[in-house]
């Protein structure tokens, strides 16, 4: 049995939704490569305007390498901080998360009943391992986050051979 006792904070919040944007198991990867795409594009403009004077590809390949720089980097940025805005009421409870062979058990650190819950680990729809988190979605759109540094008992990899064991392929390390 692993549990852990967390408390999400700003950072955490922008890293996962971070992470929800570029979803995937090369997520952190992902802006780069639009990056790259989007100088490359933004260079053949400069090709095509300045020294191959062609009238036609040329704005749009500057409004297309602009667009997915844009994407790559502010997009993530306002979606987390309207993400953020949104789940600040999350920040405010600790939740603890109690795993075990059949169920994951989450409390929260309100009293009433009606916020604890009781989860098979068959229902769940993907667990991601990242650097420092772990994210349990629920469904698709849905998840909560367990932070690694904020396991009380229990071992790291024990959780880790738990989730592979119960989730075979819907377990992900992301790299």
């Amino acid at each position: 049995m692993t549990i852990v006792k967390t408390k999400y904070t700003l950072e955490t919040h922008k890293e996962f939704f971070r992470f929800l944007f570029y979803r995937g198991k090369y997520y952190r990867f992902k802006r780069v490569s639009f990056s790259v795409l989007g100088i490359l594009l933004i260079m053949l403009w400069l090709v095509f305007y300045f020294i191959i004077p062609c009238g036609f590809p040329a704005p749009l390949l500057l409004a297309a390498g602009i667009i997915i720089l844009l994407w790559a980097h502010l997009v993530p940025i306002m979606l987390s901080k309207q993400n953020i805005k949104e789940a600040s009421g999350l920040s405010q409870t600790e939740l603890s998360i109690v795993f075990n062979e059949s169920n994951i058990f989450v409390l929260s650190g309100k009293d009433d009943g009606d916020s604890n819950s009781e989860l098979r680990y068959e229902k769940l729809y993907k667990i991601y391992e990242t650097r420092n988190d772990f994210y349990v979605f629920i469904t698709y759109e849905h998840a909560f986050i367990v932070l690694k540094k904020d396991l009380t008992s229990g071992a790291l990899e024990d959780l880790r051979t738990l989730f592979r064991a119960k989730m075979d392929k819907d377990f992900v390390i992301c790299k």
